[in-house]
């Protein structure tokens, strides 16, 4: 009796890209319009705080038997420049960027030029009879205080596109979809008035000057800075409680009055009439440190007669954007 042994082999053929292989890879749930959104509402020109943005989106794939790997890119936007996008204004730009993680560390580029740290990937693992979807978000901000004017319509980058790629990243993958997305940030109207000492710049907590002349003697002069601090075009006004004359603090039981004059950023200003007057329109935006106006008051002539005693005005500044 002869006895034998038979040999079966078995031998299967994976094509290279087989674990990338995706059924039906969608985006699902990617907006098309993204709205910065700072520390008030919009960007805030003269807030240092930087506020990072989180975009989220999702990836969606039917089920297949084996490993579906996929990767998203974002393109460049209107800069043409990955390491600084921008968005326009009528006559401005803002410096904007997007980033794949929260530490900035790598920005959100697309192809041929991203690395392999510069894209989001993912995966679906094997499963039979199941739309599976994924979650993903990106990182973008604004950088901060940029000086740049409150136009009341949006800055904008738009018609950028998140693309949606079937494969691994260095095997020649198929680019499946893609979704336009527009960034938008309306800048923050900012105007506002400092009053501080001569020669110091915008300080948001100094909005009142005390004025000391001790002992009047005629033609004492004494002075400070009006700072405005603005994005914006601007007007400022002045107003004189007592019709810009020295009054004694009793009156009217005591009358006594001393008359005084203005001097503001370098011209006469008559508060006489006691109505609020337009001292200085201005157009262009500010630096950070404001825009200097200095402001001198002079002690009229005294006749001698003005009895003793403390005399005092109170005169308002006001800033209001045009």
């Amino acid at each position: 009796m002869k006895y034998g042994i038979t040999f079966f082999y078995l031998l299967t053929f994976f094509p290279n890209n087989v674990q990338a292989l995706c059924i039906n890879l969608a985006f699902g749930d990617v907006p098309s319009l993204v709205m910065f959104e700072g520390g008030s509402s919009g960007y805030a020109v003269y807030d240092p705080q930087e506020y990072l943005q989180t975009v989220n989106f999702q990836v969606r794939g039917e089920a297949t038997g084996v490993t579906c790997e996929y990767f998203v890119t974002l393109s460049v936007g209107q800069s043409g420049n990955f390491n600084q996008r921008t968005m326009s204004g009528i006559s401005n730009i803002l410096n904007y960027n997007a980033y794949v993680d929260s530490g900035k560390s790598n920005i959100f580029k697309s192809l041929p030029g991203a690395t392999q740290s510069e894209i989001i990937t993912g995966s679906f693992p094997i499963a039979l009879a199941l739309t599976q979807t994924n979650n993903h978000e990106f990182f973008w901000t604004i950088n901060p205080q940029q000086i740049v004017s409150a136009i009341g319509v949006p800055y904008v980058d738009g018609n950028l596109t998140l693309n949606l790629y079937s494969g691994l990243f260095f095997l020649s993958p198929t680019l499946v979809a893609t979704k336009t997305i527009t960034f938008q940030a309306f800048v923050d109207s900012s105007v506002d008035v400092s009053l501080v000492e001569s020669g110091k710049p915008f300080d948001i907590g100094e909005t009142t000057q005390l004025v000391n002349f001790g002992n009047l003697e005629s033609g004492e002069q004494r002075g400070f800075d009006v700072v405005v601090r603005s994005n914006n075009s601007y007007s400022v006004t002045m107003q004189s409680q007592n019709h810009q004359l020295l009054v004694h603090s009793r009156e009217p039981t005591v009358s006594g009055t001393v008359p005084y004059s203005i001097t503001f950023n370098g011209g006469g200003v008559d508060l006489s009439t006691g109505a609020p007057v337009q001292i200085i329109a201005g157009t262009d935006t500010t630096p950070a440190t404001g825009t200097a106006f200095p402001i001198e008051f002079t002690v009229g002539t005294l006749s001698g007669a003005e009895p003793a005693g403390t005399y005092s005005d109170v005169i308002n500044v006001e800033v209001t954007a045009n």
